[in-house]
């Protein structure tokens, strides 16, 4: 059945890029990128970087209070990961992410994998809070309205869950398998440990909107404020499964799609996705490469099998 499924979105891709390819007109788009304003772009590059830095030390957080990891190296292997997310499709950069900090610093694999799962969980109330202060800069469009109040009411729950008393009798009647599991998550999670890592995840995502705006405009795409944050929700949800190396393909059409509706024609937003994926994602290897090197992040990717198959 997952075959059948695989085989019929692969045509269905095919297709769909078949017909992108010869009817698309791309010569208007690379017209609108040789016109790029150069030092906004820059600025858009420069202010992209905080979002890495942002997830590793929110990451690092995470996993301190179980497992004991230095910040450089829970930064590198973030980095690492990312640019491995650039090179390969599915859970490959996460995967390099677990690796790395396993060997660089005898984490378990458990808590490793948890955290790593528990961050992707942080940047999501990241983004609820992200939600819930946006209306007061900007009109947000009916459909986020929505999304709005149920980020609202996700992060109220879930830090609210974070102070519940009696906590650790409920995770004591869990199975034996999942007590531990449990256990580590409610220890990264406790207290007052989520504030750090989620107002982190906050300055990740105001960091992304700034770049997305920023390129925007570079791209002379006359977008406000509004249609630039809902352009960041619509990558982000497009690009939730990874199909295709640092989701080509998907950010252009999901920033189309999200785009039109404000005025703005398919060509420049195709070409407003083409500008953001190259400051996001060459400055990110080029990072990496100069850490790792090219045969490292290979070893890495190869050494990453063994962490995938085991979750």
């Amino acid at each position: 059945m997952a075959r059948w499924a695989w085989g019929v979105a692969t045509l269905a891709g095919l297709v769909a890029v078949s017909v992108l390819v010869l009817r698309f007109p791309w010569q208007h788009t690379f017209q609108v990128l040789a016109a790029v304003n150069v030092g906004l772009l820059a600025t858009a590059l420069l202010i992209n970087l905080l979002s890495p830095l942002a997830k590793g030390w929110a990451w690092h957080l995470l996993l301190q209070p179980v497992a004991a990891n230095r910040w450089w190296v829970a930064e590198e292997a973030n980095l690492i990961g990312t640019a491995v997310n650039s090179i390969a499709a599915g859970v490959s950069g996460e995967a390099a992410r677990i690796s790395l900090i396993m060997r660089r610093d005898t984490v378990p694999l458990r808590p490793a994998v948890l955290s790593v799962v528990w961050s992707r969980g942080v940047e999501a109330l990241g983004l609820g809070l992200f939600l819930v202060l946006a209306p007061l800069v900007l009109e947000l469009p009916a459909p986020l309205r929505g999304l709005q109040i149920g980020a609202g009411a996700a992060l109220v729950a879930a830090l609210a869950l974070t102070r519940v008393r009696g906590l650790g009798d409920l995770i004591a009647k869990l199975p034996a398998s999942l007590r531990a599991g449990a256990a580590e998550l409610a220890e990264m999670s406790w207290g007052g440990r989520l504030i750090a890592p989620t107002a982190l995840a906050l300055v990740s995502w105001a960091a992304e909107w700034a770049t997305f705006h920023l390129t925007l405009r570079a791209v002379h795409i006359p977008a406000s404020y509004a249609a630039s944050f809902t352009a960041l929700i619509a990558v982000n949800v497009g690009g939730l499964i990874r199909v295709t190396p640092a989701n080509v393909g998907v950010m252009q059409a999901a920033l189309v799609g999200a785009l039109v509706p404000f005025g703005v024609a398919a060509d420049q937003a195709v070409a407003g996705g083409l500008a953001l994926q190259a400051i996001e994602v060459l400055p990110v290897l080029a990072l990496a490469f100069a850490v790792a090197g090219w045969t490292g992040l290979v070893s890495l990717m190869t050494a990453a099998a063994g962490p995938r198959e085991a979750t």
